[in-house]
């Protein structure tokens, strides 16, 4: 069991959106799909491209402008994977 909390632990950490910088944003309903722009926009962030995930979008900006925009929206923020950012 403890092995198990590390372990998702670890795997919380290394999914946890950066402060600023580039987050990977993904919609959990149909919803939130339709306002995945909206959200992003009304946090302050910057469109980049679309993300690697079904309906996901690679966003720049503040993770802590963003957090409340999305919970709104029922959109959740990560990290973005590197080969889907572009160069």
């Amino acid at each position: 069991m403890q092995i198990m909390l590390v372990l998702g632990g670890l795997a919380l950490l290394a999914l946890w959106p950066p402060a600023s910088g580039r987050m990977l944003l993904v919609p959990l309903t149909a919803t939130a799909q339709q306002s995945l722009v909206v959200a992003a926009v009304e946090g302050g962030a910057r469109l980049i491209a679309r993300g690697p995930v079904r309906r996901s979008m690679i966003v720049s900006g503040q993770r802590g402008q963003l957090m409340a925009s999305l919970a709104r929206h029922g959109i959740v923020a990560m990290v973005a994977p590197s080969g889907g950012c572009g160069s």
